[in-house]
């Protein structure tokens, strides 16, 4: 890095952050957008963005520093809550006005230094945009400079500011099998609060949310979107503060006591994850699926396909055996599955989720000649082999427990609450993080296993060690026993489950390479589901599996086909229900769904991905293969239409001069095929030949349907 001055830009992947200041005070953000000309005039740019002083107020204008301090008159959420007790035991140093003291630019990224000598800190603020893909990374970090403990209460990475002539605020809450549901609300004159205490991402919150514009859509207006990119607990605030400022922050949500920073100490924030467009929420979301593709995901192997899963969860639950894994690992083969994955059940005293957790062993009841022959059995299939794991929890029914119950998080004088029948290991104790890695490490080197569904099925409850809160330690341990593993297993694969979708966010997926998306293998529900997380994350990291009829967790009755071909364009395709009890037709319907995503996978988990703006009670989606020559769109219908035709649908993505050919694919399942006479060109053998401009403005019609079904349209671009 060379020394900088204010103003300054950052650029990168066509995204230009514009930071300014009023003498050594912290910089605020003048613009973030669209690449600026390189001979903007940016002091001009902050000028013309200066607050008057305001009625009422302090006699000098707000400047809204990308690190809110109450010392400079932000009567908003400030970026720092900390304080430091005197030997009287009066606080101290809870007050800041920090000073910059150096900058360290690159041209895509910047380190801004600061100090309060008065509070005895430091600071240093973090800035960088990737050339792929534009999306800023920000962070903060906070230096102890005095003789005695800080007491950090919250630290928050960066403000983003926001337009203050916003619309939206969108954000994501659920629940358990619900997950991903979208809230949009007029953006508030105060603040909206996010957060989790559930010592993860959480069912309940995602730490994301979207600013919109009056006019945005998927294809139009201006958006910006933000993500906190930690696996633990959270908050975000998005915040209007006095004079008209808008911005967003986020942090950690530390436990009463949980950060003390000692003398000579810091404390740092994770990652800040912020990507805007002015050509709607579609381009926000490339920018983050571009980051995810190329500066997050760690694959083994890039450039192979992600394989086929069959899991046998919904097929048996617990009741695993030999003879019953094998005869599920022929029928999964046959229909053309390329991994097969023994999920919960096969150590000791596992015949349901009230015991065993911890005691990582092979269960010899179930396996009386280990693990060998099942997955010699399953590689001659011609499969990779993967294994569910809970490391991370214990049963108090297990003999780890039994012999280490100091090793459960706790707090001394009040009984712990179980979940789910157990309790949560402390993996930020070494000792437990040590038996953790020999444990699964001596199942990994003994057998060729290739993924590992590493699943977290319960919230953390009073999150204690020796009597103080230690949930913030939880995630770096969890992250670093991951690395460890990978290390030593580098071809072994990991998912990120937590009983479904609790634990989905950058943080995890740069240790990890597969999300579970929930537990609710309802396709009617997924496909819900995997829009709104696609905001964020690209289809290729979410499982999306074949489950049974009816689903074990809605009761909807849904016809394979629709189960079958939802998988196939969902995500990474998988299997979760017993084969052997299908009918013929169900089978060859899996089979031939399952061979169509193969054809198409190089596309859906590689191409750019359009959420398609259609009438309801259709929802549809197109990913355009990288080289712009194919393409795969995808229209659901949820419930019966209101009207007597089948509704004008709209594609995007595509170049308006091309001409493309257009048809309903020969693989659309029967109960998407049109059971009403209709003329559509889409359906003959040279299919609809139109420019992508006419296919992005005019459209064409879809046939009328039933309620849960599908149509799977293929394209390619013609002379």
């Amino acid at each position: 890095m060379t020394p900088a001055r204010f103003p300054l830009r950052i650029d990168g992947g066509g995204t230009t952050l514009v930071l300014a200041a009023a003498g050594a005070e912290l910089p605020f953000i003048t613009y973030l957008g669209p690449s600026l000309p390189r001979e903007e005039d940016l002091a001009g740019l902050a000028a013309a963005q200066a607050f008057p002083v305001a009625h009422a107020g302090p006699d000098a204008p707000y400047r809204p520093s990308v690190f809110p301090e109450a010392g400079r008159a932000h009567m908003g959420t400030p970026a720092l809550e900390a304080f430091s007790l005197a030997a009287d035991g009066t606080s101290r140093r809870w007050v800041t006005r920090f000073q910059v003291t150096g900058i360290d630019w690159t041209g895509s990224s910047a380190s801004i230094s600061a100090e309060d000598g008065p509070a005895a800190l430091g600071l240093v603020l973090r800035f960088s945009l990737a050339s792929g893909t534009g999306v800023l990374r920000a962070s903060s970090r906070i230096d102890n400079r005095g003789d005695r403990p800080l007491v950090v209460n919250w630290l928050a990475a960066p403000a983003i500011p926001v337009p203050r002539d916003d619309a939206t605020l969108v954000s994501w809450a659920g629940r358990w099998c619900a997950e991903f549901q979208r809230e949009a609300l007029s953006w508030p004159r105060g603040g909206r609060l996010l957060e989790s205490r559930a010592g993860r991402t959480s069912h309940e919150a995602f730490p994301g949310l979207l600013s919109l514009a009056a006019d945005a859509g998927e294809t139009r207006g201006r958006a910006l979107g933000v993500h906190f990119g930690w696996s633990g607990n959270w908050r975000m605030v998005a915040e209007e503060v006095p004079p008209g400022h808008r911005h967003i922050l986020a942090g950690v949500l530390h436990l009463p006591g949980e950060a003390v920073v000692p003398p000579g100490g810091h404390l740092e924030t994770p990652t800040l994850f912020a990507a805007v467009s002015e050509q709607g929420i579609g381009a926000t979301s490339h920018a983050f699926h571009a980051e995810v593709r190329r500066e997050i995901l760690r694959m083994p192997s890039p450039d192979a396909p992600r394989p086929v899963h069959f899991n046998s969860w919904e097929a048996v639950y617990f009741d695993l055996s030999v003879p019953v894994l094998k005869e599920l690992a022929d029928a999964a083969a046959a229909v053309g599955a390329e991994r097969f994955v023994v999920d919960d059940g096969w150590f000791p005293g596992r015949r349901n989720d009230h015991a065993g957790l911890g005691d990582w062993e092979i269960d010899r009841a179930k396996f009386p000649d280990g693990l060998g022959p099942l997955v010699d059995h399953v590689r001659a299939l011609g499969m990779g082999f993967g294994l569910w794991v809970e490391p991370e929890m214990v049963n108090p029914d297990s003999d780890l427990y039994r012999a280490h119950p100091d090793w459960a998080l706790q707090v001394p004088g009040h009984a712990q609450e179980t979940a789910r029948h157990q309790l949560v290991l402390d993996i930020a104790n070494p000792a437990v993080a040590e038996y953790l890695f020999e444990r699964l490490d001596a199942i990994l080197s003994a057998h060729p296993i290739d993924y590992l569904k590493w699943d977290m099925n319960r919230v953390l409850l009073m999150p204690g060690r020796d009597g103080r809160p230690v949930a913030a330690e939880q995630p770096p341990a969890l992250y670093e026993l991951l690395d460890r593993l990978r290390a030593r297993h580098p071809g072994t694969e990991v998912e990120s489950c937590s009983s479904g979708g609790g634990r989905i966010d950058f943080g995890v997926l740069a240790h990890t390479q597969r999300f579970w998306l929930s537990d609710n293998n309802d396709a009617h529900d997924r496909w819900r589901m995997n829009r709104e997380a696609s905001v964020f994350f690209p289809p290729e990291v979410f499982g999306h599996h074949v489950g049974p009829a009816p689903c074990h967790t809605s009761g909807r009755r849904l016809d394979m086909g629709f189960r079958a071909y939802s998988a196939a364009v969902g995500g990474h395709m998988g299997l979760e229900l017993d084969l052997r009890a299908l009918t013929a037709e169900e089978t060859a319907t899996v089979r031939a769904a399952i061979a169509f995503h193969k054809r198409w996978r190089d596309v859906l988990h590689a191409g750019r991905f359009h959420r398609l703006e259609t009438e309801a009670p259709v929802t549809g989606q197109l990913t355009l293969a990288a080289d712009g020559r194919r393409f795969l769109a995808a229209f659901m219908q949820s419930d019966t239409q209101g009207r007597g035709s089948g509704p004008v649908v709209r594609l995007a993505g595509l170049e308006p001069s091309a001409r493309y050919r257009l048809r309903i694919s020969a693989d659309t399942p029967p109960g998407g095929r049109p059971h009403r006479g209709v003329a559509s060109p889409l359906l003959g053998p040279d299919g609809l030949v139109a420019s992508g401009r006419a296919l992005m403005s005019a459209g064409f019609r879809l046939p009328t349907g039933w309620p849960d079904r599908i149509w799977i349209l293929e394209g390619e671009t013609v002379a």
